[in-house]
């Protein structure tokens, strides 16, 4: 006898808060699942719950601007209204649930290639092309709130640039700079690339972001003022080549956004000795410090792309680290509030990692800048390395070169262990440091040493390098758990020219 009851495939019970804004499955478990086990946080439920389904009036908003795009088009194209009359008859605006409301919005500039302007709806004459004219019809009202939450909940967290409440402030006002249009559509690029819903619209806002970025540099006067909203359009632009397009490509745009952040002098901000930073510390109260935060974050977001991309492609980098007069990212929570706070130099730091003045409390951005410049100072090490082996010039300095580096990772693996924070960029940090212990090994396996007086030493990394892969496979796997951004087991796909997993001794695979 067959059962009409049906039988649920999950467990009884409701989804903690933490696996429904991360989007993962959640196991149920009481009083703690798996995930916020994992990760270290509170295991919170809650009963209420907002209505599904389209929200009130959104139906009637949605038909009234279905109307004002059919009557913009017919004064456009007189025989469009036989197909606008096919096209929006009902049956894409009666949507039963916010899911198909969106997938509907996603599906509207495949359907209409071109819209008039507000400058246009009057009846007047076309004016001269802007960005805002050029590609309104590509992104609606409705997908521009959408992307935009998409960026902040899915993008910010790994590429920390804008505050919130500053980009709302200027992305509501109806004329923008063609730096900050640029701007948008490249956060719009990035966060479509993240979004089953809007994977259609991906390669077409990648394309007019690119087309606006190399506009803006044929017009750009030579020594002239750029934008900071350039420089973080190139940033997203690189994030996005990374991801989707080759690690090849996006080499090449970071060292666009290199040379343009180095050009607006953002690796000097702090300067203490140019008479801007001495004017700002004498009148503080006339500072934009959100304004000069997001700056610093420019740069810092260049140089540690600089870093990892260039280590992905083993080959050199742009920006130099003896040069940078800029501080260290603040926090997160500073930030957005727009509280100004003195953060370290990344020479402090890097010099007196073992102090007792040490700071073990860095923000998540600054932990993932140091690991870069140790991802970067690796690098040149192996490079040195191949150039003295090859000139016979093997000494004590190479080892003493490595000996401080691992002693620097094992430093920054133990505070990003103990840390109380739990987010993308610092998973990612731990994992990079993680693969860096690796990496470090490979360059002592690639030289071939006359005498046995290292080779202790070297038994010792073998045994450190051992437990850093497995390491790096419960990293992975807690990355893949959590669903954050996918690009970190990309950038890992090669780990095999560095150490091979498969090949080391008690590695599961």
């Amino acid at each position: 006898m067959v059962t009409t009851q049906s039988i649920s495939r999950q467990r009884p019970g409701s989804a903690c808060e933490e696996c429904r804004r991360r989007k993962v499955r959640c196991d149920r478990r009481r009083p703690q699942c798996q995930v916020c086990f994992e990760t270290g946080i509170d295991c919170k439920i809650s009963t209420t719950r907002l209505p599904r389904g389209p929200r009130k009036g959104q139906l009637r908003t949605l038909r009234t601007r279905i109307a004002a795009l059919e009557r913009c088009l017919a004064d456009q194209h007189p025989g469009i209204n036989q197909q606008m009359a096919g096209l929006f008859d009902g049956s894409g605006v009666e949507c039963d649930s916010e899911e198909d409301s969106l997938r509907d919005r996603t599906t509207l500039p495949e359907q209409i290639p071109e819209i008039c302007s507000d400058d246009q709806q009057g009846g007047g004459s076309p004016r001269s092309p802007n960005p805002q004219s050029r590609s309104c019809g590509l992104v609606s009202d409705l997908m521009r709130a959408d992307l935009d939450q998409l960026y902040f909940d899915r993008v910010h967290p790994f590429a920390p640039m804008l505050q919130r409440w500053r980009y709302h402030v200027w992305a509501k006002q109806p004329r923008k700079s063609e730096a900050q249009v640029c701007l948008q559509y490249a956060m719009w690029t990035v966060a479509a690339s993240l979004s089953a819903h809007f994977q259609c619209l991906r390669d077409t806002l990648y394309q007019e972001t690119r087309r606006m970025l190399d506009a803006m540099d044929l017009q750009s006067p030579i020594g002239g003022i750029v934008a900071v909203e350039q420089a973080q359009a190139w940033v997203l632009v690189s994030v996005y080549e990374y991801m989707q397009l080759s690690p090849q490509q996006a080499w090449m745009s970071a060292g666009r956004c290199c040379r343009l952040v180095l050009g607006m002098r953002l690796y000097e901000i702090d300067d203490p000795n140019s008479p801007v930073t001495i004017a700002r510390e004498h009148e503080p109260n006339l500072v934009d410090w959100t304004g000069l935060e997001e700056q610093r974050r420019t740069f810092w977001m260049a140089y540690s792309l600089d870093r990892f991309i260039s280590f992905h492609n083993a080959l050199p980098y742009t920006i130099n680290e003896q040069l940078i007069a800029t501080r260290l990212p603040t926090s997160e929570e500073d930030f957005q509030a727009g509280h100004p706070a003195a953060t370290q130099f990344l020479s402090e730091v890097m010099t007196s990692y073992a102090s007792s003045h040490s700071s073990n409390g860095q923000a998540s951005f600054s932990e993932s800048v140091i690991i870069a410049t140790i991802c970067g100072r690796a690098l040149l090490h192996r490079q040195q390395s191949a150039v003295e082996q090859m000139n016979g010039d093997l000494a004590d300095g190479l080892w003493t070169r490595h000996q401080w580096l691992h002693e620097m990772l094992t430093y920054r693996i133990q505070v990003l262990s103990v840390s109380a924070h739990v987010d993308p960029m610092l998973i990612f940090a731990r994992t990079v440091a993680q693969t860096l212990v690796l990496f470090l090994h490979s360059v002592l396996e690639g030289i071939t040493w006359t005498t046995g007086e290292h080779l202790l030493g070297i038994f010792e990394y073998e045994r450190l390098c051992v437990m850093a892969a497995h390491e790096v496979v419960s990293l992975v796997k807690l990355q893949g758990q959590l669903g954050y951004f996918k690009e970190l087991h990309e950038c890992l796909q090669d780990l095999d020219r560095v150490k091979n997993l498969s090949q080391s001794p008690g590695i599961p695979v």
